[in-house]
């Protein structure tokens, strides 16, 4: 199993490096750019060790903006699989190439304002700099502090490069970086 591990790592290190050296124009980047769907893998550099993910994200457009879904399936050694799924409409807010999103559905699919200070509900929002889609999730933790997650999302040739951070209280405690692919 060891052998298979540094056989995905070197072949996603240099899957990741083609992908950086050929990022897609910056240039007068439109939320546009980014509408499509994504797959791919990547692998956590912090913490746990190496451990694989495969990704899929689809982001498309919206009346009020745009929406952003994504899957996450981590493998573990033991062959399970843990699968986590996200989707958050961002509507556009008065600030230039900045959403917001400023409301989440209860278990009855109402619509609901977010309160930060909830337990579980994070204040999301995204931002467009250059050929990079970054979306930022706050979280006041139980204890008074924060968590911060971090998905930058860069256009490249081929698709997008994924940078995922987590920081609690400004400690990181993950990272991953992702390589995808668009579907044509």
């Amino acid at each position: 199993m060891r052998a298979s591990a540094g056989v995905f790592a070197l072949s996603f290190v240099i899957i990741l490096a083609a992908a950086i050296a050929r990022p897609a124009a910056a240039e007068n980047r439109k939320i546009s750019d980014f509408y499509g769907v994504y797959t791919g893998q990547s692998i956590s550099v912090t913490g746990e060790g190496l451990s694989a993910r495969d990704l899929n994200v689809k982001i498309k457009q919206t009346k009020q903006g745009f929406n952003l879904s994504w899957t996450t399936v981590t493998r573990k050694a033991e062959q399970s699989a843990k699968r986590k799924s996200y989707s958050i409409d961002f509507s556009k807010s008065p600030r230039k190439n900045m959403w917001g999103s400023a409301v989440r559905r209860d278990a009855f699919g109402n619509m609901q304002p977010i309160n930060p200070l909830r337990e579980g509900d994070p204040f999301v929002w995204a931002t467009l700099k250059g050929d990079t889609l970054t979306v930022y999730a706050l979280l006041i933790t139980a204890a008074g502090g924060y968590e911060l997650q971090t998905y930058a999302r860069t256009l490249t040739a081929s698709g997008m490069t994924l940078k995922f951070t987590r920081l609690r209280d400004g400690e990181q405690l993950k990272a991953i970086n992702g390589v995808l692919l668009k579907k044509k």
